[in-house]
């Protein structure tokens, strides 16, 4: 054991011990992540299942500028920097389909509606263009 402690601290090896402490807490941090997650992550198919609930928000969350290559028909469009300041327009007892472009924004304001009592909402996953990818109806 005091081998492998004195390997892994040796002057030479300092950089590559660093590395391996940051991957593990990374990898550490995402689990904890999903695990406390209170949102939930949908493909495209999931999408179109939730659409048969009337009351539901479809929330685009891209640039207005980024909405000239396609958006789901019926949702609401508000960019990611204005969603905070636009809470309350939203029905927290509607559930949320949160979208942009690859999914990434879409996952953050996702947590942010979650941290906000809203209950039930979904991320979806690969964004537009996993809508586009499985060849669902895009407005333009």
């Amino acid at each position: 054991m005091i081998e492998i402690i004195d390997f892994l601290f040796a002057e030479e090896q300092m950089f590559t011990t660093v590395t391996l402490i940051l991957l593990i807490a990374l990898l550490i941090g995402n689990i904890l992540a999903d695990k406390y997650r209170k949102y939930e992550i949908i493909d495209a198919n999931g999408a179109v299942e939730l659409m048969n609930d009337e009351d539901l928000i479809i929330l685009d969350v891209r640039e207005k500028k980024e909405r000239k290559a396609g958006y789901i028909d019926g949702d609401t469009h508000i960019p990611l920097a204005n969603v905070k300041n636009k809470l309350d327009t939203l029905d927290k007892d509607k559930t949320v389909l949160v979208y942009c472009r690859s999914g990434s924004r879409s996952s953050h304001i996702a947590g942010l509606l979650t941290r906000n009592e809203f209950e039930n909402v979904y991320n979806l996953k690969g964004g537009i263009q996993a809508w586009k990818r499985a060849k669902l109806p895009v407005k333009t």
